[in-house]
């Protein structure tokens, strides 16, 4: 690659991007939906959830003061982040993100398509990816996280800008899609429902309809900002 090809790739999370018209919008959503609900591709994907869960955990852990000693996920499709700190709101909230994460990096990537900065969302996506596998723990954590920041990165160096905002806006689907398909999923069985009734001593039926609720109105009002 040339001296200026490089320095214009480099311009490009930078410059304004106009957005997807709204049928090819849709399109990629409903694609994205498939991955979300149907099976036999949810059996690969919800990893790609997986990884914005826990990422929730560790980003909310590290930004109230606590180290993050270590992310771990599984072939069954779940995952834990250990956090090293103390202080009882602190814990509750770092527990409280997991569910809500998938949907909150919806609506920031939904709104930075809409401000005309798909193509940031790719590099922003790649560089949570980068400092994930950091505190990765497991074979098996490393190798998605890594596999997914490699895809991301080589669809950010080899690809068109409007073949990056395509996929962007699939990701951002699937990251809205799946904290919804997860919530009610999980309604019953969720481990961070569980830790939150201990802490709390309220029911966990009360924090699953509270993630539920949150993922619902996060995808309505991500989805008004994709279309």
């Amino acid at each position: 690659m040339g001296a200026s090809a490089l320095v214009h790739q480099l311009n490009q999370p930078g410059l304004v991007q106009h957005r997807l018209p709204a049928s090819v919008a849709l399109a990629i959503g409903l694609l994205a939906a498939a991955a979300a609900l149907m099976p036999a591709l949810w059996v690969a994907s919800q990893h790609l959830h997986v990884m914005a869960h826990e990422g929730g955990h560790a980003f909310m852990g590290s930004a109230l003061g606590h180290r993050v000693s270590s992310v771990s996920m599984n072939v069954k499709g779940t995952g834990l982040t250990m956090t090293a700190g103390t202080g009882g709101l602190r814990i509750f909230l770092t527990s409280f993100s997991g569910y809500l994460a998938s949907s909150a990096f919806g609506v920031g990537a939904a709104k930075l398509i809409s401000m005309g900065h798909g193509v940031a969302v790719l590099w922003l996506l790649i560089l949570g990816l980068a400092i994930l596998l950091l505190v990765a723990q497991g074979l098996f954590a490393r190798f998605c996280i890594a596999c997914a920041g490699v895809l991301l990165f080589l669809a950010a160096r080899y690809t068109t800008p409007g073949a990056q905002l395509a996929i962007v806006y699939g990701v951002t689907w699937f990251l809205l899609i799946s904290g919804v398909t997860v919530s009610v999923k999980h309604w019953k069985t969720s481990g961070d429902a569980a830790n939150l009734k201990k802490q709390t001593h309220l029911p966990r039926v009360l924090w699953s309809m509270l993630w539920l609720i949150g993922c619902v109105a996060a995808l309505v009002y991500g989805a008004g900002l994709l279309v």
